[in-house]
Protein backbone atom coordinates (compact mmCIF):
# COMPACT_ATOMS: atom_id res chain seq x y z
CA UNK A 1 0.00 0.00 0.00
CA UNK A 2 2.77 2.06 0.68
CA UNK A 3 4.72 1.39 -2.60
CA UNK A 4 1.66 2.29 -4.42
CA UNK A 5 1.07 5.87 -2.75
CA UNK A 6 4.59 6.79 -3.40
CA UNK A 7 4.30 7.09 -7.11
CA UNK A 8 1.38 9.09 -7.13
CA UNK A 9 2.66 11.62 -4.80
CA UNK A 10 5.59 12.36 -7.00
CA UNK A 11 2.92 12.42 -9.59
CA UNK A 12 0.86 14.85 -7.72
CA UNK A 13 4.36 17.48 -6.59
CA UNK A 14 5.13 16.69 -10.33
CA UNK A 15 2.48 18.52 -11.47
CA UNK A 16 1.91 20.75 -8.97
CA UNK A 17 5.76 22.18 -9.74
CA UNK A 18 4.48 22.05 -13.41
CA UNK A 19 1.03 24.60 -12.22
CA UNK A 20 3.89 26.86 -10.70
CA UNK A 21 6.52 27.05 -13.39
CA UNK A 22 3.27 27.78 -15.49
CA UNK A 23 1.81 30.27 -13.34
CA UNK A 24 4.83 32.27 -13.29
CA UNK A 25 5.42 32.28 -17.38
CA UNK A 26 1.72 34.02 -17.36
CA UNK A 27 2.61 36.36 -14.61
CA UNK A 28 5.81 37.26 -16.43
CA UNK A 29 4.08 37.65 -19.70
CA UNK A 30 1.39 40.13 -18.19
CA UNK A 31 3.72 42.24 -16.94
CA UNK A 32 5.73 42.07 -20.36
CA UNK A 33 2.37 43.11 -22.09
CA UNK A 34 1.87 46.53 -19.48
CA UNK A 35 3.38 49.40 -20.61
CA UNK A 36 6.65 50.47 -18.68
CA UNK A 37 5.46 52.17 -15.34
CA UNK A 38 7.74 55.54 -16.17
CA UNK A 39 5.17 56.00 -19.64
CA UNK A 40 2.49 55.38 -17.30
CA UNK A 41 3.28 57.27 -14.30
CA UNK A 42 4.95 60.45 -16.80
CA UNK A 43 0.91 61.01 -18.58
CA UNK A 44 -0.80 60.67 -14.65
CA UNK A 45 2.02 63.33 -13.22
CA UNK A 46 1.32 65.85 -16.31
CA UNK A 47 4.74 65.41 -18.18
CA UNK A 48 4.83 66.32 -21.87
CA UNK A 49 4.54 63.62 -24.39
CA UNK A 50 7.05 65.17 -26.15
CA UNK A 51 9.73 68.29 -26.03
CA UNK A 52 11.43 70.09 -29.34
CA UNK A 53 13.94 72.69 -28.71
CA UNK A 54 15.25 75.48 -30.98
CA UNK A 55 11.83 75.13 -33.11
CA UNK A 56 10.05 77.75 -35.36
CA UNK A 57 6.67 76.88 -37.25
CA UNK A 58 4.42 79.20 -39.92
CA UNK A 59 0.84 79.50 -39.72
CA UNK A 60 -0.52 80.27 -42.91
CA UNK A 61 -3.60 82.04 -43.83
CA UNK A 62 -6.63 82.21 -45.95
CA UNK A 63 -4.84 82.74 -49.10
CA UNK A 64 -1.92 80.61 -48.20
CA UNK A 65 0.70 83.30 -47.55
CA UNK A 66 2.31 83.32 -44.05
CA UNK A 67 0.27 84.52 -41.56
CA UNK A 68 2.43 84.42 -38.12
CA UNK A 69 5.54 82.46 -37.29
CA UNK A 70 6.03 81.19 -34.08
CA UNK A 71 9.78 80.29 -32.38
CA UNK A 72 11.05 79.50 -29.16
CA UNK A 73 14.11 77.94 -27.42
CA UNK A 74 11.62 75.01 -26.18
CA UNK A 75 8.27 73.44 -27.34
CA UNK A 76 7.04 71.15 -24.10
CA UNK A 77 2.73 69.20 -25.32
CA UNK A 78 1.30 68.35 -22.51
CA UNK A 79 -1.42 65.32 -23.03
CA UNK A 80 -3.51 65.41 -20.30
CA UNK A 81 -4.73 69.13 -20.72
CA UNK A 82 -3.49 69.26 -24.79
CA UNK A 83 -1.57 72.61 -24.18
CA UNK A 84 1.50 73.64 -25.59
CA UNK A 85 4.38 75.64 -23.06
CA UNK A 86 6.75 77.36 -24.59
CA UNK A 87 10.24 78.94 -23.43
CA UNK A 88 11.21 82.27 -24.94
CA UNK A 89 8.69 82.53 -26.73
CA UNK A 90 8.36 85.13 -30.24
CA UNK A 91 5.50 85.54 -32.65
CA UNK A 92 5.71 87.96 -35.90
CA UNK A 93 2.69 88.60 -37.33
CA UNK A 94 3.03 89.24 -41.32
CA UNK A 95 0.51 91.59 -43.13
CA UNK A 96 1.35 93.24 -46.57
CA UNK A 97 -1.22 95.92 -46.03
CA UNK A 98 0.43 96.66 -42.32
CA UNK A 99 3.49 96.77 -40.52
CA UNK A 100 4.53 94.05 -39.13
CA UNK A 101 3.93 93.51 -35.23
CA UNK A 102 6.26 91.12 -32.80
CA UNK A 103 5.43 89.77 -29.93
CA UNK A 104 7.71 88.08 -27.12
CA UNK A 105 7.65 86.41 -23.57
CA UNK A 106 9.39 84.64 -20.92
CA UNK A 107 7.30 81.40 -21.57
CA UNK A 108 3.97 80.84 -23.17
CA UNK A 109 0.83 78.51 -23.32
CA UNK A 110 -1.23 77.62 -26.57
CA UNK A 111 -4.17 75.64 -27.14
CA UNK A 112 -4.89 72.71 -29.30
CA UNK A 113 -6.24 75.02 -32.41
CA UNK A 114 -3.25 77.71 -31.57
CA UNK A 115 -6.14 79.82 -31.37
CA UNK A 116 -5.16 81.43 -28.46
CA UNK A 117 -1.43 82.32 -26.65
CA UNK A 118 -1.34 83.27 -23.24
CA UNK A 119 1.96 85.14 -22.56
CA UNK A 120 3.95 85.33 -19.47
CA UNK A 121 6.38 87.46 -17.93
CA UNK A 122 8.31 89.86 -19.61
CA UNK A 123 6.12 90.21 -22.03
CA UNK A 124 6.75 92.82 -25.38
CA UNK A 125 4.23 93.61 -28.12
CA UNK A 126 6.58 96.09 -31.00
CA UNK A 127 4.39 97.92 -33.39
CA UNK A 128 6.23 100.21 -36.09
CA UNK A 129 4.17 103.33 -37.63
CA UNK A 130 3.74 103.96 -40.57
CA UNK A 131 6.29 106.19 -42.84
CA UNK A 132 8.98 107.59 -40.29
CA UNK A 133 6.48 107.56 -37.57
CA UNK A 134 8.24 106.20 -34.13
CA UNK A 135 7.91 102.21 -33.17
CA UNK A 136 5.36 101.26 -30.55
CA UNK A 137 6.34 99.35 -27.63
CA UNK A 138 3.94 97.85 -24.69
CA UNK A 139 5.00 95.90 -21.84
CA UNK A 140 3.20 93.94 -19.04
CA UNK A 141 3.55 91.02 -17.02
CA UNK A 142 0.83 89.23 -19.22
CA UNK A 143 -1.15 89.31 -22.22
CA UNK A 144 -3.61 87.17 -23.80
CA UNK A 145 -2.95 86.70 -28.31
CA UNK A 146 -6.07 86.32 -29.82
CA UNK A 147 -5.17 84.67 -33.38
CA UNK A 148 -8.36 84.84 -35.49
CA UNK A 149 -9.31 87.41 -34.08
CA UNK A 150 -6.46 89.58 -34.91
CA UNK A 151 -6.80 90.93 -30.95
CA UNK A 152 -3.78 91.27 -28.10
CA UNK A 153 -5.62 91.91 -24.52
CA UNK A 154 -4.40 91.63 -20.73
CA UNK A 155 -6.44 93.06 -17.63
CA UNK A 156 -2.74 93.60 -16.06
CA UNK A 157 -0.85 96.79 -15.95
CA UNK A 158 0.82 97.58 -18.93
CA UNK A 159 3.16 100.55 -20.32
CA UNK A 160 2.82 101.66 -23.46
CA UNK A 161 5.13 103.73 -25.28
CA UNK A 162 5.71 105.67 -28.44
CA UNK A 163 8.92 108.15 -29.07
CA UNK A 164 8.72 110.85 -26.26
CA UNK A 165 4.97 109.63 -25.25
CA UNK A 166 4.82 107.13 -22.60
CA UNK A 167 1.26 105.51 -21.18
CA UNK A 168 0.31 103.63 -18.47
CA UNK A 169 -3.00 101.84 -17.40
CA UNK A 170 -4.01 98.46 -16.42
CA UNK A 171 -5.83 96.60 -18.83
CA UNK A 172 -5.62 96.94 -22.60
CA UNK A 173 -6.71 95.71 -26.29
CA UNK A 174 -4.60 96.21 -29.18
CA UNK A 175 -6.71 95.70 -32.46
CA UNK A 176 -4.44 94.43 -34.97
CA UNK A 177 -6.71 94.88 -37.92
CA UNK A 178 -7.98 98.43 -36.92
CA UNK A 179 -4.38 99.19 -35.85
CA UNK A 180 -5.81 100.79 -32.79
CA UNK A 181 -4.63 100.54 -28.70
CA UNK A 182 -6.75 101.37 -26.02
CA UNK A 183 -5.58 101.52 -22.36
CA UNK A 184 -8.95 100.64 -19.82
CA UNK A 185 -8.79 102.43 -16.90
CA UNK A 186 -6.34 104.56 -14.25
CA UNK A 187 -4.36 105.79 -17.34
CA UNK A 188 -1.89 108.05 -17.01
CA UNK A 189 0.37 110.09 -19.80
CA UNK A 190 3.72 111.45 -19.77
CA UNK A 191 5.03 113.66 -22.84
CA UNK A 192 8.35 114.99 -23.20
CA UNK A 193 9.03 117.59 -26.03
CA UNK A 194 11.68 116.47 -28.47
CA UNK A 195 14.27 119.07 -27.09
CA UNK A 196 13.89 117.25 -23.75
CA UNK A 197 14.54 113.96 -25.40
CA UNK A 198 17.32 114.85 -27.34
CA UNK A 199 19.22 116.16 -24.23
Amino acid sequence: MIDEFRPRRGAVLTLAFMLLLAGGSFWLLKQAQQPENGATRSVAQGLPDYTMHQFRYMSAGKTGASDYLVEGDELSHYPGSNETVIKAFRMTRFDPSRPTMTLSSDSAKSNADRSEFRLYDDVVLRRPAGGDGETLVVTSDYMLVLTKQELVKTDRPVRAQQGSTTLKGTGMIADSKQQTLALHSTVSATYLPPEQVRR
